[in-house]
């Protein structure tokens, strides 16, 4: 559409709001704003359009109806990534609900909030989200129920543990209905079930190929590659107390160095909980005592408490 018809059909919509402030109530001067709004938005005039949109917040009434504004407005942040005003705009909304709204609208904030935590790499919450919502899911015009599958096993995988992976998504019927649909994704998927190491690193190639694409997990590729390896490499060697190098470089089908440089990094970093013998050749898994830890957590917090006692009493003394 050229800019003439721009004008033309803007000209229309605002002899169409002149009639209704003139003749009709709110609610036609509401539809009017609303329909110039979502001109503005077509033609990329963005910024335009968010503020048309709020002005027609203005002349709305009753809850569902201001969050409907809400999610016009949403959808355009969620296109510029505009982080902030997700934010502000998904705060705005839970407001209203505080105030009473239904369950449609409920379900549909909880996609767009579940985007926004894909987009800041809150990939739990991101999963808690799609998988509360996933079997009533009816929002294509958000996203589609592909993507939503897709994303909600990608980030389950990273961020719930095994048991919560069978009962949620594995054996999922919603899942199960539509993984054929996304044969990269199901063959992670298997090969992580069935701990088939070396073939999950040939399906996450191939997924990882794809979200190079994609619109949101793209920026956060490398992110992901990490966080699922570290998911990967510690269900491995949870199942041992030692372990060589060459086995774990056989399983994953890499080479002893690529393990070692990897582990060694990771090991470093605090996010693998063992240590490498160079001179044996072999990984050692040091195994976290919770019981252990939670002690001594509360004698550290009991001893921090009794100094803050000691510090009021001799304020009091004084």
């Amino acid at each position: 559409m050229d800019i003439e018809d721009f004008d033309e059909q803007l000209k229309k919509i605002e002899e169409k709001q002149k009639d209704a402030e003139e003749n009709l109530g709110d609610v036609e001067i509401r539809d009017a704003i609303l329909e110039k709004a979502q001109l503005y938005e077509k033609h990329s005039k963005n910024e335009k359009a968010v503020e048309i949109y709020k002005e027609a917040l203005k002349k709305t009434i009753g809850i569902g109806k201001k969050m409907d504004v809400w999610f016009y407005i949403m959808s355009i942040y969620i296109r510029e990534k505009n982080l902030p005003k997700i934010l502000e705009t998904i705060d705005a909304c839970k407001k209203l609900l505080e105030e009473g709204g239904d369950w449609e609208r409920k379900n549909r904030l909880k996609i767009y909030e579940g985007i926004y935590n894909l987009l800041i790499r809150n990939l739990k919450k991101t999963s808690e989200l799609f998988l509360d919502c996933i079997s009533t899911f009816n929002y294509p015009d958000i996203i589609s129920y592909q993507r939503i599958v897709k994303y909600t096993i990608l980030t389950s995988i990273i961020s719930i543990g095994r048991s919560e992976m069978k009962k949620k998504v594995i054996h999922n019927s919603e899942v199960l209905s539509t993984i054929r649909e996304l044969p990269d994704v199901k063959s992670l998927l298997d090969t992580y079930s069935k701990c088939d190491y070396k073939s999950f690193f040939i399906s996450l190639t191939r997924v990882l190929d794809d979200l190079k694409t994609d619109e949101y997990l793209a920026p956060h590729r490398k992110f992901f590659t990490r966080e699922i390896r570290i998911v990967i490499y510690s269900q491995f060697l949870e199942s041992y107390k030692t372990v060589t190098l060459n086995s774990i470089a056989q399983a994953f089908g890499v080479s002893v160095e690529f393990i070692d440089k990897e582990l060694s990094e990771l090991i470093s970093a605090g996010r693998l909980t063992c240590k490498i013998d160079k001179v044996q050749g072999i990984v050692e898994s040091e195994r976290i005592d919770e019981r252990n830890n939670l002690y001594k957590t509360a004698v550290k917090q009991g001893d921090h408490l009794l100094n803050l006692v000691q510090k009021l009493s001799r304020v009091i003394d004084i």
